[in-house]
């Protein structure tokens, strides 16, 4: 399902979110919100730094003028970060993967997202509502998917138990 192509630096100004991923899957990642009030506070080296920790995820999108257009499908939060702290024309690191088919597009993100925020060490007190509008917009677009996550991951019980979240308060 998901095939990794490698990494290298692009400059900013060549990625952009991609089209393909619906208004509700946008929603689900900017409600993400960030610990720092003002993300402005931190030095360009540490944004730099974030970014390396936390690469972008873009496809190729070869376009008919012999032009490539990068679109970020997933680490949207530090993309946006570069976007507002970073010059255009600055490089970052992208981890580049296999485009998806277009109806793919929000499975793959979500799928994405949902990982990387199961496996980080963040209290689910803090990531509940998150990580469960994850899991259910994942579980009605694409549920085996979950299962390629983990087996825990296939039903709301054991996927809330999984990751230490009260099912009753959704």
């Amino acid at each position: 399902m998901l095939q990794d192509c490698g990494s290298r630096r692009v400059p900013l100004s060549h990625i952009e979110v991609s089209r393909h991923l619906t208004a509700s899957a946008l929603r689900i990642f900017l409600a993400r919100s960030p610990l720092l009030r003002d993300v402005h506070c931190m030095s360009e080296e540490a944004i730099n730094t974030y970014i390396l920790q936390h690469p972008p995820i873009v496809y190729e999108n070869k376009m008919g003028n012999n032009r490539t257009q990068l679109l970020c499908i997933a680490n949207l939060f530090p993309f946006y970060i570069a976007k507002r702290c970073l010059s255009e024309s600055e490089k970052i690191r992208v981890t580049f993967v296999d485009a998806p088919l277009s109806k793919n597009t929000d499975s793959l993100a979500l799928l994405l997202a949902l990982s990387a925020e199961t496996c980080h060490a963040i209290s689910p007190k803090e990531l509940s509502h998150y990580i469960m509008s994850l899991w259910e917009n994942l579980a009605s677009s694409d549920p085996i998917a979950l299962m390629t996550l983990s087996e825990k991951f296939n039903s709301k019980s054991s996927f809330c138990e999984a990751v230490g979240i009260n099912r009753r308060d959704f």
